[in-house]
């Protein structure tokens, strides 16, 4: 299955545009350090210490997302960073051996709720680690048997 971002998450291939760093990537960096260096020679209050530490927010293109499975496996796959999380629902339904109700919880936040928030907003890039929530008991995992023969150790 591939996420929307046109990435075969299932074979772990990226296309060539992940690793490319365009010209106005390089013009924004360059201008948010500089600006940074000017911003560091300042005196400021906390208030606004804390208000520029939100511009210099480094840009992503994309996030790599991973899910824990309650026996232990992990599935991950690479996603826009303005993908949605209901994205990220649909790439776990699409991984399941069969369809079960589930939750993805990112430690120490609530349950993620399914909707169209963007992975930039929900916190996910340029990582995001959950885990799968099921009432299901069973001794098989709940993967496909599809990606069960593609797993590899960490």
């Amino acid at each position: 299955s591939t996420g929307s971002s046109g990435i075969n998450a299932e074979y772990g291939e990226l296309s060539s545009d992940f690793f490319r760093v365009t010209k106005e990537d390089l013009m924004t960096e360059q201008k948010r350090r500089a600006e940074e260096a000017e911003r560091s020679e300042m005196l400021r209050t906390k208030a606004i210490r804390d208000r520029d530490a939100g511009i210099g927010m480094r840009i992503y293109h994309y996030t790599i997302i991973r899910i824990r499975f309650p026996d232990g496996l992990l599935l991950q796959g690479t996603f826009s960073a303005h993908d949605t999380v209901e994205s990220i629902f649909k790439f776990v339904e699409n991984a399941l051996r069969h369809p079960v109700s589930f939750s993805l919880i990112t430690p120490g936040c609530p349950p993620l709720k399914r909707d169209k928030t963007l992975l930039k907003a929900a916190g996910l890039v340029p990582s995001g680690l959950m885990n799968l929530s099921t009432n299901e008991r069973s001794e098989f995992t709940l993967l496909s048997d599809e990606l069960v023969c593609k797993l590899t150790s960490l």
